[in-house]
């Protein structure tokens, strides 16, 4: 490449968008499906150029694309990563989707093709997750997954489902990531994974009562159990008060009229709850009524409730 002229594929976007645009469209539709590959045919429908062959011929000479032993193009090394995120190949992505979602209604997606054309369609599903392009996603998907299965391409049937349901939930429409998720339960057990299947069987199932998904009902879950430690240690530390209070008191009531000298003392009060333990080290000077107060916080599994009067000092 470095022999071509080209700078090098750390400023791929900058010196992609400085080539001609029949260059540039060619390069971005490409990088659009990384991992995939396309026709000369299909190049010519969905960029706008006057010779296609003759634009693929000079990017391979710069060493941009490679061809295939079917005559079909794919963008070279790590340029279609940096291509895929740029605003070049947004247009041409767009084209794409609706090339794809055409291509399989009007149904010239038989299976014979789609084994050249998965390659494709799966890196073109990846780049509209990647892009958020939810709306074509989805549409795509429930278009193409059907003839997934029919050409027995059923780990990459999954990774389509999948992705549908991505844009499903993202779009929030509940229909169709209920109808996907009954597709994943099909296409787990056709592989298969009868673990896989039984989990989306289960998810499904919860989508049909409205209930939120597993992953959501884990979040709320622990957002309950945090509300009730926090409750939890409040009533533990109003247990350690009250308990100094007494001591306190009692002190007195059994040592009035004695001298004003005071003396010192330390009252450790230790309460256990909701798997919290807290620690209280009370140094009461008596009669006088100061406290101070030090606190250690440890976590354990049990629940306790233990209290200590040291022995006050004559």
């Amino acid at each position: 490449m470095s022999g071509s002229g080209w700078p090098g594929e750390d400023q791929a976007e900058t010196q992609v968008m400085a080539l001609p645009r029949e260059q540039r469209e060619l390069l971005s539709a490409l990088a659009v499906v990384r991992g995939g590959s396309l026709s000369p045919a299909e190049l010519a429908d969905i960029v706008e150029a006057g010779d296609v062959q003759g634009v693929l011929d000079e990017l391979a000479r710069r060493g941009l694309v490679r061809r295939d032993a079917r005559g079909r193009y794919a963008a070279s090394g790590t340029l279609s990563t940096e291509l895929r995120a740029s605003d070049a190949a947004l247009a041409t992505g767009e084209r794409l989707l609706g090339y794809m979602t055409t291509l399989a209604r009007g149904g010239s997606l038989t299976p014979g093709r789609l084994a050249e054309e998965a390659e494709a369609i799966l890196g073109l599903s990846e780049w509209a997750a990647e892009r958020r392009r939810w709306a074509g996603l989805l549409e795509l998907v429930k278009t193409l997954q059907g003839g997934f299965e029919l050409a027995e391409r059923l780990q990459q049937w999954l990774v389509l489902l999948e992705r549908g349901r991505q844009a499903a939930e993202a779009l929030g429409d509940r229909t169709s990531e209920l109808w996907l998720l009954e597709r994943l339960v099909t296409a787990s057990e056709r592989v298969g994974d009868q673990a896989a299947a039984d989990g989306y069987r289960r998810e499904a199932q919860l989508r049909r009562s409205g209930q939120p998904a597993i992953g959501q009902q884990a979040a709320a879950s622990s957002q309950a159990a945090a509300g009730r430690s926090s409750r939890t240690a409040t009533w533990a530390l109003g247990l350690v008060v009250a308990a100094v209070a007494g001591i306190g008191a009692g002190f007195l009531i059994g040592h009035n009229g004695s001298s004003n000298a005071g003396s010192v003392t330390t009252v450790p009060v230790t309460v256990t709850a909701g798997g919290t333990v807290v620690t209280k080290g009370e140094t009461v000077t008596l009669p006088a009524t100061t406290v101070t107060e030090t606190e250690t916080t440890t976590v354990t599994e049990t629940t306790t409730e233990t209290t200590t009067t040291a022995t006050p000092i004559p």
